[in-house]
């Protein structure tokens, strides 16, 4: 079986991993979490600054401050310049939350050379179920925010599997933890601004596929689920 790691909160830079075979690393600056992926990798998400399937070395998680009108209401050019002022590329993804990044959680599994890490924050105040009444107009912070990385390249069905499975495995962690939909009280699936950004590498043989038949599949589930649960164990309602 593969193992499972999972770090402590994130309140201080790491400058690598609790696995120490694990190729990315990640730090805390300026209430942003960045994960520093080795490498320009492919990237497939909806997060506000550059999302969709787009080449990147880097994902980043920003906690924005109560009332910031300016990251509401224009939030990619608010990235941008926040990628600008971290010192990164300008290919970053970003995407951003509410939550305290100190309250990030970590974890990741692996067999033999295969590995996925992830990462969550989570903020269960927005909680919501699949199909409930839309709320746009009352939209409400709590964001369950979530990257994930695999070492090993990705065909582009299987990114979006990955996704897929990502997505299943933070349902199943919000289910297990018991959060209520603030809709309709019946059981939550996520919250109604979730983020969830998948990387892999650009080179090697890829993967075909990545469903819950399959090793990757497996791992992908056990390191989402490991955070989620951990993120949501720290989620202030």
């Amino acid at each position: 079986m593969g193992t499972i790691r999972a770090g402590a909160p994130l309140s201080r830079p790491h400058p690598r991993s609790s696995a120490p075979s694990a190729p990315w690393q990640w730090r805390i600056e300026q209430r942003s979490l960045v994960i520093l992926l080795p490498g320009v990798h492919q990237i497939l998400s909806w997060a506000p600054l550059r999302g969709g399937l787009v080449r990147a070395s880097s994902i980043v998680n920003h906690q924005i401050a109560p009332g910031d009108r300016l990251a509401t209401e224009h939030p990619r050019s608010y990235l941008q310049r926040l990628v600008r002022r971290l010192g990164l590329d300008s290919g970053a993804v970003a995407m951003m939350t509410g939550v305290d990044m100190r309250k990030a959680a970590y974890a990741a599994a692996r067999r033999g050379d295969l590995m996925a890490g992830a990462w969550c924050t989570a903020g269960c105040s927005n909680a919501l179920r699949i199909g409930d009444p839309a709320t746009a107009a009352e939209i409400r912070f709590g964001t369950i925010n979530l990257a994930l990385a695999i070492n090993q390249p990705l065909s582009p069905c299987a990114m979006a599997e990955a996704l897929a499975m990502a997505t299943e495995a933070r349902v199943a962690a919000v289910l297990e933890a018991g959060i209520s939909s603030t809709r309709t009280q019946r059981p939550a699936s996520g919250t109604g601004t979730d983020c969830i950004a998948v990387a892999s590498p650009l080179r090697g043989p890829a993967h075909a596929y990545c469903g819950k038949h399959t090793v990757l599949g497996e791992l992908i589930g056990k390191a989402v689920m490991r955070s989620c649960r951990i993120a949501l164990r720290r989620c202030n309602p």
